[in-house]
């Protein structure tokens, strides 16, 4: 069997990519928009490809119930364009020429990346930063209404995090912490994720206290929940 590399669902093609394991179990997983399988080093032969078609199957299955006009997955070139629940950012990448000290500019709308090279890994980095840079008081805005509205805790640092796991928590320190990904979700899922974590702030745990504070924050929050579920891992 030639294991594919990418998949293609609807007009969208996900990236495929195999890792032997060690262990007796083999896994699947979304992260970043792309397929990530991990195949037990003890399953060859015909049980290998009945293996990697189920995970095939269950990738395609999940990504066809995402929300993919709910979202726009930002752009990291040159004339590219990011576009966040509350604001839309034009990026240009300026070639510094062989000059170091790589650096961004943000000014109201667009973001200007200076670089020497060429080297997408590092614009998306530069570029995640100054975004979160630019939008760490709207952060705290939202964060400071939800919590008088609702909760009326006290709380110390709010802050973004470039997290690609968790999307928010909320340490005993009363830290809390919210993934700059849920920038690119709709306006009521990231709003949801605030209020998760200021219930934690009363109930650091998932009860049923901890549960009834969120619904009376938000009545509706299991669609953010379903959203998050069917949607997150392609946030990057």
């Amino acid at each position: 069997m030639d294991y594919p590399f990418e998949i293609k669902v609807g007009e969208k093609v996900f990236p495929v990519e195999y890792e032997s394991s060690l262990k007796g179990t083999s896994s699947v997983r979304l992260k970043k928009g792309v397929i990530k399988m991990k195949l037990s080093r003890f399953i060859i032969g015909r049980g290998r490809e009945e293996m990697i078609e189920k995970f095939l199957k269950w990738a395609e299955k999940k990504i066809s119930k995402m929300s993919t006009d709910s979202f726009i997955e930002p752009d990291y070139v040159d004339g590219g364009r990011i576009v966040t629940h509350n604001k839309i950012y034009d990026l240009r990448i300026i070639d510094r020429d062989g000059r170091k000290n790589n650096r961004t500019i943000v000014d109201g709308g667009v973001v200007e990346v200076f670089i020497n090279g060429d080297s997408h890994d590092l614009v998306k980095e530069l570029v995640e930063k100054a975004i979160v840079k630019d939008q760490i008081n709207y952060l705290r805005e939202v964060v400071s209404e939800l919590n008088d509205l609702y909760f009326r805790e006290r709380y110390n640092l709010v802050r973004f995090k470039r997290t690609t796991g968790r999307f928010g928590s909320c340490s005993s320190l009363k830290n809390i912490n919210i993934s700059f990904r849920l920038l690119f979700a709709p306006r009521e899922v990231f709003r949801y994720v605030c209020i998760h974590e200021l219930a934690h702030l009363k109930q650091m745990n998932h009860s049923k206290k901890f549960w009834d504070l969120v619904e009376e924050a938000m009545p509706e929050y299991s669609k953010s929940e379903k959203w998050l579920k069917h949607n997150g891992f392609a946030l990057g």
